[in-house]
């Protein structure tokens, strides 16, 4: 189904060069910042369409969906405009920088009846689902503590040392073991502790450190780094065992390592695959609202949740103290 909608692009950065590609037999159009950005893009990868600017793409009534990936400041504009313009939106992690920025997202999402996700193409990576599934079907027992770490060495230049622009470890490369703890827990946080250490010069956290509690005591230990070498592992532990993943990567594949206690299985995936499958999915859900079929209203409000846990850390970590996790209904 997923090869009958046409994707626009808002953004001509890097991650492109993946989530561009993947939907390569369906992306219809480009737009940068500038023309001249679009059109480059068009041309290096052989889209049928570039724009003078992001409005431009949005008017353009033959693509279905965009992919937003911007900037992080710029998510919440551009992903209001394209619901606006009756577009479903793939929109990059983070999907907002706060809260109440998803909020909007999701309030105009619903207003034009149009599907949102975040972009968090780690869901399409082989394997993860199908731990989940041991922990569901009780591999470990009752889950009790979850430790996860994430990190790389961000160049000086990079836009993630901006504070303008949305940077910081927390927001960029935090997100994940917090996505992580929620994923294979199956559960939301009430509450949360965090300390972040400020890069001297750029002034946005270089590293970050967070405790989520979970109800009946669980926890959930996470940090990141934009300074040390590069390392994503989790590990989940329960009162029948416990469940230890690396993540290792290359330029050319993905290898998952998993340890279910004394059991050791490994995947291998190239680094294109996963963001094809991610388009691939987002389309194929678009494509079953238009016939009816389905509302895949989850979207929204599963991005809306892990916004809210964000902003629990950030504020535990600015005024040292523990923050309470809004929850949905509030």
């Amino acid at each position: 189904m997923s090869d009958q909608i046409k994707w626009g692009v808002l953004g001509t950065g890097w991650i492109i060069g993946k989530a561009g590609e993947a939907a390569n037999g369906m992306w219809h159009g480009v737009a940068g910042r500038t023309g001249e950005n679009g059109r480059s893009a068009a041309e290096r990868f052989g889209v049928p369409h570039s724009y003078e600017n992001y409005e431009a793409l949005l008017r353009d009534p033959e693509i279905d969906a965009v992919y937003i990936a911007l900037l992080n400041h710029l998510h919440k504009e551009w992903a209001v405009k394209a619901c606006e313009a009756g577009k479903h939106v793939l929109l990059e992690k983070p999907f907002a920088l706060n809260g109440s920025e998803a909020k909007a997202i999701a309030d105009a999402a619903q207003k034009h009846n149009v599907l949102v996700r975040e972009a968090f193409v780690w869901k399409y990576y082989p394997g993860f689902e199908q731990m989940r599934d041991w922990i569901g079907e009780g591999a470990i027992g009752q889950w009790a503590r979850f430790y996860g770490r994430f990190s790389s060495v961000a160049d000086e230049a990079s836009s993630r040392w901006r504070k303008d622009w949305g940077g910081g470890t927390l927001y960029d490369i935090g997100c994940y073991p917090v996505a992580w703890a929620r994923y294979f827990t199956g559960e939301e946080p009430v509450a949360a502790d965090a300390a972040l250490e400020l890069h001297p010069l750029h002034g946005v956290d270089r590293r970050f450190a967070g405790t989520l509690y979970f109800a009946e005591g669980r926890t959930a230990q996470l940090d990141a780094a934009l300074d040390l070498p590069h390392g994503a592992s989790f590990e989940l532990w329960g009162t029948k065992g416990k469940l230890q993943v690396e993540l290792g990567v290359t330029a050319e594949e993905l290898r998952i390592c998993c340890w279910l206690d004394n059991r050791r299985k490994e995947w291998v995936t190239d680094r294109l695959t996963p963001f094809r499958l991610q388009a691939e999915s987002f389309a194929d859900a678009v494509l079953l609202r238009k016939r009816g079929r389905s509302e895949d209203s989850d979207g929204a409000e599963e991005a809306l949740r892990q916004a809210r846990v964000m902003d629990a850390l950030l504020g535990a970590a600015r005024t040292e103290r523990r923050v309470r996790v809004q929850a949905s209904t509030e």
